[in-house]
């Protein structure tokens, strides 16, 4: 055996074993960095921030390109300058929509959630800098090709979908484990998977308390606890399939309706038994 190929594949191992111990290293910071951000984002009392947020968590890929240190940096300045912006916003723009609402107690609300954001929101920011930094850093000393957040952290595919409040475990369904990491990353986080229905166009996620329906932007369509909800039906108007969910309480507005247009009539129906399903048994 010639020694070189020796001393050669020595060297390789050994540049390998460091590239993968700061990597790992990085990894595990950032997945601290984030859970600590998504934390505090419940603190700020703000949900159209945090849900904005949850839906720019991901560190997307340019034109198929892997997520560097350039990238990371990049995408970490911009939250981090974002946190600032939607901290001192919020000192304005929160007391006067109190205001608007409740008149002079929520202008009072208004501006404790303001001085709070204020406080926390540049903090989140700053984490979210890390936290993209370091996926940078995992990135480039990996040389990952990923393209999503998700690739990052070596998951080759979703992790399993635990059911219910016990958490059981059923036989591996790769759209379930899809629906699942996506309801983790979104306001539902933290709520036990229940059931998912995919409406080609949106995605109905569904907790053991809550229903969300996102767009395919992951924009939010509709967000509702089940206790909310008094039934649910599917009805067809003008060619097109509506879903209706009639609200035990009237709204602002004096509505007790919120409806949902779907492009499949049998998706709609197979989610409306799903959640009639789980109004019965409340």
């Amino acid at each position: 055996m010639d020694p070189t190929f020796v001393v050669s594949g020595v060297a390789r191992g050994a540049g390998s074993l460091g590239r993968h111990t700061v990597g790992g290293f990085a990894g595990s910071a950032a997945m601290l960095t984030e859970t600590a951000a998504k934390n505090m984002a419940v603190l700020t009392l703000d949900r159209k921030y945090a849900q904005k947020r949850d839906r720019l968590m991901k560190l997307k890929a340019n034109g198929g390109k892997g997520v560097n240190i350039v990238r990371g940096f990049e995408s970490g300045v911009q939250k981090l300058v974002q946190g600032i912006l939607e901290g001192v916003k919020g000192v304005v723009s929160k007391p006067i929509r109190g205001a608007e609402r409740n008149g002079f107690e929520g202008f009072a609300k208004g501006i404790g959630k303001g001085l709070l954001g204020l406080l926390v929101k540049p903090v989140i920011g700053t984490t979210d800098f890390l936290t993209d930094t370091l996926i940078g850093v995992k990135g480039a000393v990996e040389s990952t090709d990923s393209a999503s957040y998700l690739n990052v952290h070596n998951q080759i595919r979703p992790r399993r979908a635990l059911y219910g409040r016990d958490r059981v475990i059923r036989p591996y369904r790769i759209d379930d484990a899809s629906a699942a990491t996506i309801q983790a990353r979104s306001c539902l986080g933290g709520e036990e998977y229940y059931a998912h229905v995919d409406m080609v166009k949106k995605v109905a996620l569904m907790s053991v308390n809550r229903l969300l329906i996102l767009s395919e932007d992951g924009e939010e369509v509709l967000r509702l606890h089940f206790q909310q909800m008094k039934k649910v039906e599917v009805e067809n108007r003008d060619g097109s399939c509506f879903l209706v969910v009639y609200l035990n309480d009237p709204k602002h507005d004096g509505t007790d309706t919120e409806e949902v247009k779907c492009e499949d009539e049998e998706l709609a129906k197979l989610l409306c038994e799903k959640l009639m399903k789980v109004i019965t048994a409340i």
